[in-house]
């Protein structure tokens, strides 16, 4: 991992001992890391923000384009594939932030990056194998070329891919902290999650909701301000205020002021709620070394 003496501008608090912790404890503690370490979270959300925005405006540019029309669905996956990318990539870095802190070290944003450098290839390699299974559910593409028989094996192997989804869940951590290549950190991740399966699947949808609800309250929030002002919408405020509610601007491509401002809303709020799943994550992975390998004890001795 880091130098423990590389000395941050950021003010970096452990905010725990090491100790097992509860969901309820977990989510508390995931909100308190970040919260007392906002500056660096933020900055390094913030590269996620940039990218999206980046990849956006190129998506809007070919679906304009009448020669591109026709590949519009093609278009569509391959910037959900790429949003998925990009996203997971930048939690890579949120995880290696929490580590540090946790572990009671300084770190800032460059030397997070510069860590997550020097192990992109086994995270990347870990990240595409983790998204395949549950890309192919998803695809605009793989929808239309879908036959009867196929669709009903997909659904039939849907509970399995969500078991190794949970298996795989603590392949960041086990990456950036223990070493381990693609294989291996998918394997040693499943190890730590054998025999406690329900109880990680629990935590990580607890953590993804926690997410999911704090990226709606924030967006339809603003979006509700914005409607009040005439910022947004058609001149009908209720009619807005439904629409957001509604969800209706949340997918929807920013090809006008009025969607374009909208969307700039929730790429803010999902941006703002990133750090939550990676630092929620790495807080359950100790957790879980702390319960099935006496990570405390051998935190405490080589810190005596």
């Amino acid at each position: 991992m880091l130098n423990p003496n590389d000395v941050s501008k950021t003010e970096s608090r452990q905010i725990h001992t090491f100790q097992p912790m509860e969901l309820g404890g977990i989510l508390d503690a995931t909100l308190s890391l970040y919260r007392n370490n906002l500056r660096l979270f933020l900055g390094i959300a913030a590269i996620y923000f940039v990218l999206i925005a980046l990849q956006e405006g190129i998506i809007v540019f070919l679906l304009e384009r009448p020669g591109t029309l026709r590949l519009e669905n093609l278009i569509s996956d391959i910037d959900y594939v790429s949003d998925s990318f990009i996203y997971m990539l930048v939690v890579g870095v949120s995880v290696i932030a929490s580590s540090e802190i946790y572990l009671g070290r300084r770190i800032t944003i460059q030397s997070a990056l510069q860590c997550f450098a020097s192990r992109f290839w086994g995270y990347f390699g870990a990240t595409l194998i983790y998204l395949i299974p549950s890309l192919i559910f998803t695809l605009d593409l793989m929808d239309s070329i879908k036959l009867s028989a196929m669709s009903v094996l997909i659904s039939f192997s849907l509970p399995f891919v969500l078991y190794y989804l949970i298996g795989w869940v603590f392949y960041g951590p086990v990456t950036f902290n223990e070493k381990w290549t693609t294989r291996q950190s998918l394997e040693r991740s499943k190890i730590l999650v054998r025999g406690t399966w329900v109880r990680v699947f629990g935590i990580v949808v607890a953590i993804l909701l926690l997410d999911l609800a704090m990226y709606y309250i924030l967006g339809n929030s603003l979006g509700v301000v914005l409607a009040l002002l005439e910022i947004v919408g058609d001149g009908s405020v209720t009619k807005t205020i439904g629409d957001l509610f509604s969800l209706r601007y949340e997918d929807i491509r920013p090809t006008s002021l009025d969607t374009l401002v909208m969307y700039i809303v929730y790429l803010g709020a999902e941006t703002f709620t990133l750090p939550i799943y990676g630092i929620g994550i790495t807080l359950l992975y100790y957790d879980l070394r702390i319960r099935k390998e006496g990570f405390d004890i051998e935190m405490r001795v080589h810190h005596s």
